[in-house]
């Protein structure tokens, strides 16, 4: 029975959803362990410094167990007698999180990242923690901070888009949605809605937002399915409405998630060019993108008739 939940704590996080794919330890990676690839409270990888691995891996087979709560009992024992290993603290706040309980999980980062400073997940986990517990402002330094120290998941990006939006800066959550778009091979279907509801929620700023997308698609001169004139169709009749009617929405469509993920790409583009404090930056790195000069031209005075 402890081989089976040994394979599991090593196997069974293929599936979780995309929300926090950062691994947790210094470079050089530690002897093989079933920790290695378990995700503490479904969401949090932790790579195990030598001191804390036997009860890492305890917590883990009791975790795979369904019990989170004994999970964190077997962290608080092995913090009481080993001081000093930021993966306990980070294991036992992504437990708590994982639980319901955002402010134990921050006063658990709060520890890792004292023990451990230079470590961009611990700052990435605490950030995650203050966006769930809406206090947009330190999640923002957090994040930021874990994105100078070299971070560069799509989980981080995640997380910044999601405060940006919370903070009314909506090209900057834009350009974080872009970021985490691109470093993930298959984006949520729940995600790919948020970007919509990002592009739709502002009424007086939807209706220029879709004209860009709708302009820069022409000036690209992009196909579209029937699957795609279909989503396109709908996003301009959802300005205004509720997240969760727009959410509805989408859920009930069958459409192909690339058709999702393109409508998406085009708004974030759309979203970022319309926005002042991303607009001239966002031009410059759509106009860069192309490598054809003649191409290149064409675009910018195809843009500029908007």
């Amino acid at each position: 029975m402890c081989f089976v939940l040994a394979l599991g704590c090593r196997a069974g996080h293929a599936g979780v959803e995309l929300r926090s794919q950062i691994r947790v330890g210094p470079g050089e990676a530690p002897p093989p362990s079933f920790v290695l690839g378990h995700r503490f409270g479904r969401w949090l990888e932790v790579e195990p410094e030598p001191a804390a691995r036997s009860a890492l891996e305890n917590a883990c087979l009791v975790e795979q167990t369904g019990s989170a709560e004994d999970a964190i009992g077997v962290l608080s024992e092995a913090i009481d007698d080993v001081h000093g290993c930021a993966s306990l603290f980070q294991a036992r706040g992504a437990l708590y999180l994982g639980t319901g309980f955002p402010r134990a999980a921050a006063g658990d980062f709060q520890r890792a990242v004292a023990l451990a400073p230079e470590h961009a997940h611990g700052w990435y986990a605490l950030g995650h923690a203050y966006e769930v517990l809406g206090l947009y402002h330190q999640a923002l330094e957090a994040l930021v901070h874990a994105l100078d120290l070299g971070a560069d998941q799509a989980a981080l990006f995640l997380s910044l888009a999601r405060v940006q939006r919370a903070l009314g800066r909506a090209g900057m959550s834009a350009r974080h949605y872009e970021r985490a778009l691109a470093r993930s091979e298959s984006m949520p279907a729940a995600v790919l809605v948020e970007v919509v509801i990002l592009a739709t929620e502002d009424s007086a700023r939807a209706a220029g937002v879709e004209a860009l997308r709708d302009r820069l698609e022409t000036c690209k001169g992009v196909r579209l399915s029937d699957d795609a004139w279909l989503l396109r169709a709908l996003v301009k009749e959802l300005p205004g409405e509720p997240a969760e009617n727009v959410g509805a929405t989408f859920r009930a469509l069958e459409v192909a998630p690339e058709e999702l993920a393109d409508l998406a790409r085009g708004l974030l583009t759309a979203l970022q060019l319309d926005d002042p404090e991303t607009g001239a930056q966002a031009l410059a790195e759509l106009l860069a993108a192309e490598p054809d000069a003649q191409r290149r031209a064409a675009l910018e005075r195809c843009l500029a008739r908007r």
